[in-house]
């Protein structure tokens, strides 16, 4: 409401309007912290259209007429701000999020037709409702109450499959086993050293669960290429493969292959660097002969050199790719 609405008001009315900075607003009071006790109309408090954000007291100071003429005119445009708003359900437990992002139709139905819009953010665990006010409140308590019965209802179970088979439990595959099995499945980060995975869900329905993410680790065929040691030497070839763009060359040549390389960041912990294939047998047998030609043309074409930082930036620019 600040800025040109706000001139508009003064320009109308010839009133003074003085919004105080947050900073020197008091403690709910209805008086900014210097203000003036002898103002002349209404303080009215200026409502956010996010519930999250805090309120700010203003003070309209001029005639009597054209103080409560001004002090109408604000409140008609918080009346009508007011009428819509913008709430969030944060922190949701990442193995309730697929279980939340299924039930999508059910919270839109919630809204009964009226104005709201959903967006859940998978990454960030949480979903923002904005719309009309008495909807968007209808919507996030529906929210809130499927988590509640959802979680409460939720038990796992424990397997360990080897580190390469968990390549084919994330992404969309996460989505494909809560539909056939009814369970989400929980995959440790790649960095981390433990083989456990977790499978959540209803007691009656972990042995489906459990079988749906089964029959996904089985459906590809999957093949570690460990790059050649020693580890500092594995470190110099996962760099080349990445600054070539080496993972999407391979891909493109050969479709129906998805190839998995570590991250850099990842290299400080690990003692064994790997480059996953994973598709039908006789594709990645293809592509695991090409990656094993590019290590021998790679034998003792890589070295560590130190460079005066005075030079990295020229180094990391137009020459980076050459």
């Amino acid at each position: 409401m600040l800025g040109a609405t706000l001139k508009q008001i003064r320009d109308q009315t010839s009133v003074k309007i003085d919004v105080p900075r947050r900073v020197s607003v008091s403690g709910g009071n209805g008086v900014a912290n210097g203000g003036s006790p002898h103002t002349s109309g209404a303080t009215s408090p200026v409502f956010a259209d996010d519930d999250d954000e805090p309120t700010v007291p203003i003070s309209v100071i001029g005639p009597e007429l054209l103080a409560f003429e001004a002090r109408d005119l604000i409140k008609q445009i918080i009346a009508s701000k007011r009428a819509r708003a913008t709430q969030r359900v944060r922190d949701i437990p990442p193995h309730i999020v697929p279980f939340v992002k299924a039930r999508y139709s059910t919270f839109v139905e919630a809204a009964e037709g009226g104005d709201a819009e959903l967006l859940l953010k998978s990454a960030e665990r949480e979903v923002t409702v904005s719309g009309d006010r008495e909807v968007v409140l209808r919507v996030i308590e529906a929210i809130k109450s499927y988590i509640a019965t959802i979680s409460a209802s939720l038990t796992s179970v424990k397997i360990s499959l080897p580190k390469r088979q968990h390549r084919l439990l994330v992404g969309d595959a996460v989505n494909e086993i809560l539909a056939s099995g009814k369970c989400v499945v929980s995959v440790p980060p790649p960095e981390e050293s433990t083989e456990e995975i977790v499978i959540w869900g209803k007691v009656e329905d972990l042995g489906s669960g459990v079988t749906a993410v089964m029959s996904r680790a089985n459906s590809q065929y999957t093949h570690e290429f460990p790059l050649p040691g020693p580890i500092a030497l594995s470190h110099q070839l996962l760099m080349y493969i990445h600054y070539t763009g080496y993972a999407h060359t391979l891909a493109a040549a050969h479709p129906g292959v998805l190839v998995f390389i570590p991250e850099l960041a990842a290299k400080s912990e690990a003692s064994v660097l790997n480059v996953d294939l994973v598709g039908e047998k006789s594709l990645v047998d293809v592509a695991v002969r090409q990656v094993s030609e590019l290590m021998g043309k790679l034998n003792g074409a890589t070295k560590d050199v130190s460079v005066d930082w005075l030079v990295h930036k020229v180094i990391q620019g137009k020459h980076a790719k050459r």
